[in-house]
């Protein structure tokens, strides 16, 4: 009896593993779960970029659906340096590293939805003119099938160097940058001076094309020993120089002639008529910090 009822029992379980794979088989899987799947368009500066300005970079993430983002989507943007992705509008948080910078879209982004950001892209004042550059935008979002990280490749050149010169007579500094100072420049009758002249150069670029100087020693004093740089003496009390490039970017140029005061001169006499004047300058156009006076006090 007991052998009867166990064959009877593995003939049902037989019939049974026989018809399942065939009922699995017509059974219906379920779907995956939806998910976001991202697109990344780039737009870079449609015009060239001036060493020491900024370009607009705009990137533009969409989510084509079918679910709205769970997580963040990181977005990578690689800028050789010495560039950097100065800011972004809408504003956002820009976390840099050796190569470029990156921020983060929250969670959340819907269907058809997309972000949108204009990056300033800044170009270093060092950089060369004419210069073509090279760099990529990458996406990633955890839910994505593809993982591998969207990339865009976009790229940029740059334009002439521009540079702002200002001229002055001191030794004095101040945020930066050179400034008169009224009385800096004395001397006693006879004796042998220095004058601190200076080019500066506003940017905001490197200057990287030839200027020309103009100067001109105050009244009662002549010009003594060798000429500065890239000067000569044109008359006892004049100079004009030559440079093939300006002062770099928030840098300044000293040019300090000898001249020696007159003997006849007497203490507080102020002897006028010291002048200096950028003559021609490529990158520049002229302006009233081209050209300035000086005196030079006895003491």
């Amino acid at each position: 009896m007991m052998r009867t009822l166990r064959a009877a029992a593995l003939a049902a379980l037989s019939v049974l593993l026989v018809a399942w794979p065939a009922q699995a088989a017509t059974a219906p899987l379920p779907a995956p779960p939806a998910t976001a799947r991202l697109s990344l368009e780039v737009c870079p500066p449609q015009d060239p970029v001036v060493p020491g300005g900024t370009g607009t970079l705009e990137v533009k993430v969409t989510n084509q659906g079918p679910a709205a983002t769970t997580d963040d989507t990181l977005v990578v943007v690689h800028l050789p340096a010495p560039g950097v992705v100065r800011s972004a509008d809408p504003a956002v948080t820009l976390t840099y590293f050796g190569t470029g910078s990156s921020y983060t879209i929250p969670a959340g982004l819907a269907p058809g939805a997309a972000s949108v950001e204009r990056l300033a892209l800044y170009v270093a004042p060092i950089t060369e003119s004419f210069l073509t550059v090279d760099g990529d935008v990458q996406a990633f979002y955890p839910g994505d099938p593809d993982q591998s990280g969207h990339t865009t490749a976009y790229r940029l050149t740059t334009a002439d160097t521009r540079a702002h010169f200002m001229v002055g007579a001191s030794s004095a500094w101040q945020a930066g940058h050179p400034v008169p100072q009224p009385g800096d420049l004395t001397g006693r009758p006879g004796a042998t001076i220095d004058l601190p002249l200076w080019v500066y150069n506003a940017g905001p670029s490197y200057s990287r094309h030839p200027i020309d100087l103009a100067i001109t020693v105050p009244e009662h004093t002549t010009l003594t020993g060798t000429p500065p740089y890239g000067c000569t003496a044109t008359g006892p009390r004049t100079l004009t120089c030559h440079y093939a490039s300006g002062p770099r970017f928030e840098d300044a140029v000293f040019i300090d002639p000898a001249v020696v005061i007159d003997s006849s001169t007497v203490a507080g006499q102020v002897l006028p008529g010291g002048t200096l004047d950028v003559v021609a300058a490529v990158e520049d156009r002229p302006s009233p910090d081209w050209h300035t006076d000086y005196v030079v006090t006895v003491t």
